[in-house]
């Protein structure tokens, strides 16, 4: 999930502000946890880490991985558990009813942790800087650009497209965000990212993704919301590039880690010796 996603469900969970709970129900390890009388804080954000923080100095720290989602519900059972639809129950893992008449559901929440608020740098403390900071829902007022940049240098020979990936060195993008940048910049995906000028890359990218956030687009990177049509690259194998024509390529996720799908243009994003200024060809060499 990118970072503009968690942040905006971070804005969600924030309405429940000032709810107390009158019951709480874990299908994981924290089954038996005891929030009853807790009152709800804001939710905030670090990349793709959720903090939603209770007044009594307690946070539930959640992280929604690819499918987990968090869900407001307002309709109940006569038991007083959530409604939700026969297909969704297996993948209930926590329901928290609020003294106000809705409860806050997590479907497919794969970790989940209580801790103190004062102890939240256990869970997001090695990560770098958000590149969504300074927004309402964001655990940190600035982005760190130094901090930033020299995380993302810190090991040069590493491809950019797994650097970008990677939430120790800047925090939120996530795979498709990663791959348009790299399309936009005209950046072959494995290129090294010592030979990349990470300024005006981290700059775009941050740009991209505040948008995004702010304007509700989707994630589009085109301009054009239709589907199909929103993405330059992500999701558009053995189609032509919208630049130049060129088929566009695919390699698919491997098991390494940070290694994810990824799509690029042969043409647009060539293979280059940086070093000799040279292009070393138009086609795929592969990482």
């Amino acid at each position: 999930m990118e970072g503009d996603a968690v942040h905006r469900a971070a804005a969600r969970l924030s309405t429940l502000a000032g709810a107390t709970v009158t019951r709480a129900e874990f299908r994981n390890h924290l089954a038996g946890a005891d929030l009853r009388g807790a009152t709800l804080d804001a939710t905030r954000a670090h990349g793709k880490h959720l903090l939603t923080r209770f007044a009594d100095g307690r946070t539930l720290h959640s992280h929604l991985r690819m499918d987990g989602s968090w869900t407001i519900v307002r309709k109940h059972r006569p038991d007083g558990r959530p409604a939700l639809p026969r297909h969704l129950l297996p993948n209930l893992r926590v329901t928290i009813t609020l003294d106000d008449g809705r409860s806050l559901v997590g479907l497919g929440v794969p970790i989940t942790d209580l801790l103190a608020t004062r102890d939240e740098h256990r869970v997001v403390g090695h990560l770098g800087p958000d590149v969504l900071a300074g927004q309402p829902t964001a655990t940190q007022d600035h982005f760190d650009l130094d901090e930033a940049l020299a995380r993302l240098g810190k090991v040069p020979d590493r491809p950019v497209v797994e650097t970008l990936l990677d939430q120790r060195t800047v925090a939120g993008f996530g795979n498709l965000w990663a791959v348009e940048l790299c399309f936009l910049r005209g950046l072959h995906p494995w290129r090294p990212v010592g030979d990349v000028e990470l300024e005006p890359l981290l700059a775009l990218g941050r740009k991209m993704i505040r948008h995004s956030l702010e304007h509700n687009t989707g994630m589009t990177t085109t301009g054009v919301k239709r589907k199909g049509q929103n993405h330059w690259v992500t999701g558009r194998s053995n189609r032509p590039c919208y630049r130049c024509g060129t088929l566009v390529r695919f390699r698919p996720a491997t098991g390494a880690p940070y290694a994810r799908e990824v799509w690029w243009c042969p043409s647009c994003q060539p293979v280059q010796d940086v070093r000799r200024g040279e292009r070393a060809g138009t086609a795929d060499r592969g990482p």
